[in-house]
């Protein structure tokens, strides 16, 4: 298992190695372009009202909420219909249960069921594509703590260990 581990290790690094030049190059591309056009997209001065006179002070304002961590996750989540209906109804079923004095086990039926699909996954793992454990844990390097089953034979007492 040591072995295969250690395979596996001088595999990963041989391939972040190979990617490293193509990522440099990547990366210098994406700042030479980003320094020539501004990160924020910009109105045409067609279609700017001219009420005020431009100034670099009024613009940075106008893009004020873009350039923030809500502004810019706001753009990515869209609220679709479907879901405003679902959070609608579950409102008005948690009113109905509450009046019915059935609010509090409605909520912790809701608790229960929101932790069951929020922790399934909606498909299997693609070939590939990374766990949660090898995202924080790239090299695949033992955690202090852990066990290997070549201790734990080692301590069972069905080989000794070489390193004892």
């Amino acid at each position: 298992m040591e072995r295969k581990l250690a395979e596996y290790r001088a595999r990963k690094k041989a391939e972040t190695e190979a990617k490293k030049p193509a990522d440099r190059v990547i990366q210098n591309e994406t700042k030479a372009t980003s320094e020539d056009s501004p990160a924020v997209f910009t109105d045409t001065p067609e279609l700017k009202p001219k009420t005020c006179p431009e100034s670099p002070h009024t613009e940075d304002q106008s893009h004020y909420l873009l350039n923030t961590i809500c502004g810019r996750w706001l753009q990515r989540v869209t609220l679709t219909h479907l879901t405003l209906l679902k959070v609608l109804l579950w409102l008005v079923l948690l009113g109905l249960f509450s009046e019915l004095e059935f609010g509090l086990p409605f909520f912790v039926i809701s608790l229960f069921y929101w932790l069951y699909e929020g922790l399934r996954s909606p498909r299997a793992r693609q070939p590939g594509e990374m766990s949660a454990y090898s995202v924080f844990n790239p090299d695949c390097q033992p955690i202090l703590g852990t066990l290997t089953a070549e201790q734990l034979e080692g301590e069972m007492g069905y080989r000794p260990i070489a390193n004892r």
